[in-house]
Order: C-alpha cells, then structure tokens, then sequence
C-alpha cells in the first residue's frame, strides 16, 4: 500500500512537487537562489512538498524536503528569507553565524549572503521571501533606522520575535483556509502583506534616539492596526491586539488615544463595519444578491440586533439600504 501523504500548510498552491534531487534543486534554485540540493544518510526517499503564495511584492512558502538534505547555497539576490521551522530542526551557518533553528529559533537570512544548510526529514518551514525595496521603502519614517548587522537568528522568547512569528503562522492558516477570499481582494492581499513587511522593518530597524517617542508610538500604531486590518473576519480583543504590537494592553490603549482613536477595540470594529459596508456595496453595483447575515458572521458579528444598530450609528443607513438600496 502506498504510504499516505503528509498534509502541509497552503497545500492548495503548489509550487513544486518533486522526488528527484537534481530536478528539485534546479527548480528550487530558480525560485530562490541558485544552490546544490544533496540527500544525506540512508533514510527516507526525498518528497519535496513547496507551496506558495504571492502577495504583491513578497512571497509567503511553506516547504519541506521529506528526507534529510543538505542545501548550499550561492550568494542571495537582493531580498531576506526568513525561515519559521513548523516542525523539525535545520542547522543554518551564515556570514559566520551558526544556529540550529526549530520551533523556537527562527533565522533571517541577509540579502548578497551565501548560506549551508542541514535540514532533517521532519522539518518544515514557512518560508518569508520579502524584496531590500520593500524593506527599504518602510524603513524610512520617523524612528527607524535599519540596521544589516543585526543578529541572523531570533529567540522566540524575545517578546517582538514571538509576536511577529506568531502572527506570521496565524496568516498562513488563515490563507490556508481562506486564500480564496483573501486573493481575489488586492486590497484584502495588500493590507495582509503590509502588515508582515512593516512588522518585520520593527524587527530589523532600531530606534533612532532622536525620533524615540514619536518612533515608538508609530511603530506600535502600524503594527496594532495592520493586525486589525489582516483580521477583519473576527472580533479582536485588546490583548491580541497588544500581543501582536509587542506592547502590554494598556500601552496599546493609551497610544490609540494619542493618535485620536477611541480605543483598538473600538477601531478594529469600525474596520470590520466598513469591510461589510464594502462588500455589500461591492456586490450591488454587479447585481449580486448576498445574505446580510453571511457577510455579518464573515466579519466577526454574531449579534444581528447589536450589528445592525453598531451599522446605522457609523454609516446613518441599515445594512440592508447598502445591499439592495440606492447609494446614499
């Protein structure tokens, strides 16, 4: 009987599929950077399993080899990979540094960089593939300043790490169940990929001392509202929402309160009324009949009487004026 196949992460976007060393290699190389695929031991047979999703500027992958391989690697294009192990271990060297990365390790790794890798069998990886001008272009405000010597490999137990892997993975799931939806909306793909982008520059840049307050308070204004804005399919609490800005719930509350919001709880659901609104109105100019309800439990309501009356206070309309009415 033949073996049953592993499932893995955005299985509904392959990329490559292949049991052939030489042919997984150059394909790979293709993809990423050229560099000498090779199997190690007498273990299992190579499976290489490589899916991918593309945003507008980066790539989101999720990869793995199925056997123990080596991978050496030629000098990087102009772009970080950064590599989030789901399962197993990989030992990494680059520019000098040595880790091995697992499920609390992960590694960026430097754009013009050449690298050795040892990946076991079990591992798999989510793959960040994010262009310098991306970086470049998001690291220009007040209170960054990139800094390339930054270490290579991150400890999940540094809070910003753990944040931002975390929110990484929580993405990758929800495209994996709900990539449809996400990738026919650009602007849905764009706010996803600006969140990851900008929250990693938080990573990459330190603060520049002249800009301190004024930096902080951006950065964490960014990263709360790309997080609300990359989940408008549930209700956020303030404690996620401070999770993922590496900040303690009441910093998150009282820098919302200096930009002029009320509250991130308050904000995130003012985003959610305005993607149903959206929606709605989106569908009507094409004729298409959509359920008030549905769309409602897309974004996180699941009070119809408490929904429709939060709907009126911000537009002045009912949901159902947006669906089927005329504009306003």
């Amino acid at each position: 009987m033949k073996p049953a196949t592993r499932s893995t992460l955005l299985n509904a976007y392959p990329l490559l599929r292949s049991r052939d060393v030489n042919d997984a290699g150059q394909r790979m190389g293709k993809v990423f950077s050229p560099h000498r695929l090779s199997l190690q031991g007498n273990g299992r047979r190579l499976d290489v399993r490589h899916n991918q999703v593309r945003l507008r500027d980066i790539s989101i992958n999720v990869l793995r080899y199925g056997a123990d391989v080596s991978i050496d690697s030629a000098a990087r294009a102009d772009f970080y990979m950064v590599q989030l192990p789901l399962a197993g271990q990989a030992q990494i060297s680059c520019a000098n540094e040595h880790i091995v990365a697992d499920s609390a390790t992960m590694s960026i790794l430097q754009p013009h960089a050449s690298s050795r890798m040892a990946w076991n069998g079990d591992c798999t990886m989510i793959l960040v593939q994010v262009p310098c001008d991306a970086i470049r272009r998001r690291a220009t405000g007040p209170g960054n300043r990139l800094n390339p010597g930054l270490a290579q490999f991150r400890s999940r137990n540094d809070q910003r790490v753990a944040a931002w892997w975390q929110a990484v993975e929580d993405l990758v799931r929800n495209l994996d169940r709900f990539g449809d939806h996400w990738l026919r909306n650009p602007a849905a793909y764009v706010a996803l990929e600006e969140f990851l982008v900008s929250s990693l520059v938080a990573l990459l840049c330190e603060p520049d001392p002249s800009a301190r307050d004024m930096g902080n308070d951006s950065r964490c204004f960014a990263l709360a509202t790309d997080f609300v804005r990359a989940h408008l399919d549930r209700a956020l609490t303030a404690d996620e929402i401070a999770r993922h800005a590496s900040v303690h719930p009441r910093t998150v509350e009282a820098v919302f309160k200096r930009m002029g919001e009320v509250s991130p709880v308050a904000y995130a659901r003012r985003c959610r009324l305005q993607a149903v609104r959206d929606t709605l109105r989106a569908a009507r100019s094409i004729g298409r009949d959509v359920s008030v309800t549905q769309v409602a439990l897309d974004h996180g309501f699941a009070h119809m009487g408490r929904f429709a009356a939060q709907y009126r206070a911000a537009f002045g309309r009912s949901p159902s004026d947006d669906a089927v009415g005329t504009p306003p």
